[in-house]
């Protein structure tokens, strides 16, 4: 999957790090975090993976997928995760002038218009901020690989994995790094090459998900709701441990209405959508685990967009009239895309808990933080 250079590369570099104890990750200190990036072996390594996940990144979508690489806004007055019932990001406002703005959540909106222009795949490695409260699994600012393409959501499928799988050979070549900053490094190893050795990544449905959660007595870990349900982290977890998976695995065919308004309603069941999340077991029992990659086909019928969303709590059609008017553009296709969480990848691969520690400055709502 990885061009031959960039292995040489990868392996030329993960030789400076000699074989010696395990590099502890920091206590966390807002105050003086700045000083543990200055002198701290741990944050050197992590500098270096974090380097190559990006470097594999470019290679990945820019050679083997021939997309092109885009360069986004940070302002953006069309929010992509909309406050309707199943969203749990909160957008972060911002005045730029007199005119009130938002800081960009994802960079989707801002692909489907070059799509229309002879491109067929477009991709970024960039910044989203988010308002929500932050935990073990949220930062207010976090890093997003995420590709749109022309295609349904099948053709996306195995543009995903291969990413996948291109990252997890990355991964293995970077022994001696894991070995200094994983949590496990032999369990990292062995679930990396689960992934390799897979030909394709297993799926179930949303449905079939809250079935085997409520068969296990865990039916707890699912948020019934009025607007339909969606599935907990814990959950999320939970599953895995259910299928007994060392792979990801796919979860497809969420509720309607507890997903953004652009997922395209699935047609032979139009409470459903054409979208899916990708779970990742845990590599270590209380490391991180759960969805890491979000992916859907995007909403091609004017109609649907307007029905999709009143029925998310009467969101204003507004701020998105434009997006809806691209329907109408003699260049529309079909697109779907996906959104890939550095962080989540990062934390999960080397058996963190918390994806605080996988990021060099931590954005923290209300937390003070330096430079």
């Amino acid at each position: 999957m990885i061009d031959e250079r960039i292995v040489k590369i990868i392996i030329k570099e993960d030789k400076k790090f000699k074989k010696n104890n395990r590099y502890r990750t920091p206590k966390y200190s807002p105050g003086d975090h700045y000083k543990h990036l200055c002198d701290n072996n741990y944050y050197h390594a992590l500098i270096v993976f974090r380097h190559f996940i990006k470097v594999v990144s470019d290679f990945y979508f820019s050679e083997k997928q021939e997309a092109k690489n885009i360069d986004l806004f940070m302002f953006t007055s069309s929010i992509s995760s909309p406050m309707g019932p199943g969203s749990d990001s909160e957008p972060v406002s911002a005045m730029l002038g007199k005119l009130k703005t938002f800081l960009t959540d994802s960079s989707q909106f801002g692909f489907e218009p070059l799509l229309l222009n002879g491109f067929n795949k477009v991709y970024c490695y960039l910044p989203s901020i988010r308002g929500e409260d932050c935990d073990s699994r949220h930062l207010n600012q976090f890093f997003h690989c995420e590709m749109e393409m022309r295609g349904k959501i099948n053709d996306l499928f195995p543009v995903i994995e291969g990413y996948v799988k291109a990252l997890a050979e990355a991964v293995l070549l970077m022994d001696n790094i894991i070995e200094r900053i994983s949590e496990n490094s032999d369990k990292t190893r062995q679930h990396l090459k689960e992934i390799l050795q897979a030909k394709i990544l297993p799926k179930i449905t949303f449905d079939e998900a809250v079935g085997l959660l409520a068969k296990k007595g865990k039916k707890s870990l699912v948020n019934f709701t009025d607007h339909g349900n969606d599935i907990s982290c814990e959950g999320e977890i939970e599953l895995t441990k259910i299928l007994k998976v060392k792979t990801p695995v796919w979860i497809t065919d969420f509720d309607r209405d507890r997903v953004p308004f652009y997922q395209k309603p699935n047609p032979n069941n139009h409470e459903k959508t054409i979208n899916a999340d990708l779970l990742f077991p845990p590599i270590i029992k209380g490391a991180f685990g759960g969805e890491i990659i979000g992916a859907g086909q995007r909403q091609d019928s004017v109609n649907e967009i307007y029905e999709s969303l009143k029925r998310q709590k009467n969101l204003s059609a507004e701020p998105y009239e434009w997006y809806i008017d691209l329907r109408s553009h003699p260049n529309y296709k079909t697109t779907s895309g996906f959104g890939f969480g550095v962080e989540r990848f990062i934390a999960w691969a080397l058996g963190k808990e918390n994806i605080r520690d996988v990021i060099l400055y931590p954005r923290i709502k209300n937390i003070k933080t330096f430079p």
